[in-house]
């Protein structure tokens, strides 16, 4: 059974350089979380440079008589405190932020950057929308 944290971030603008993503966060615990369900005042700021690229493994795999090449992307740490301390990821918290990591960033900010950056490295591709749920 989760805990009832949920947040949701949409891509509103991308470059060569930067990429925008508006989200919100609610606790279902709380009696008011309906006003924050739909209300995406949060932003959350990541330069092009900050994604961090999967390791790519290829291997020959003999199947049979034939030879396979098998490619595997392998995910790498994504250095999150260095990121931020470069100012490469900013954030701006959602108002339905009710805990905050020691830095003042909202923790479903956090999770929805962890789950993108996870999205990103297994696909290659940059998620247009990221939803977390616990």
């Amino acid at each position: 059974m989760g805990m009832g944290f949920c947040g949701r971030a949409d891509l509103e603008q991308e470059d060569e350089s930067i990429m925008i993503y508006s989200y919100c966060c609610y606790n279902l615990n709380d009696k008011n979380y309906e006003s924050f369900c739909n209300i995406k005042d949060g932003e959350i700021y990541i330069d092009r440079d900050a994604l961090v690229e999967p390791d790519i493994h290829v291997k020959t795999k003999k199947i049979g008589r034939r030879k396979k090449t098998i490619t595997k992307r392998v995910k790498r740490d994504v250095p999150f405190n260095k990121l931020f301390e470069q100012g490469k990821i900013q954030v701006k918290n959602a108002s339905g932020t009710w805990r905050t990591y020691s830095r003042g960033i909202d923790i479903i900010a956090m999770h929805i950057l962890f789950n993108l950056f996870n999205e990103y490295q297994e696909t290659g591709e940059i998620p247009k929308r990221i939803i977390y749920f616990n």
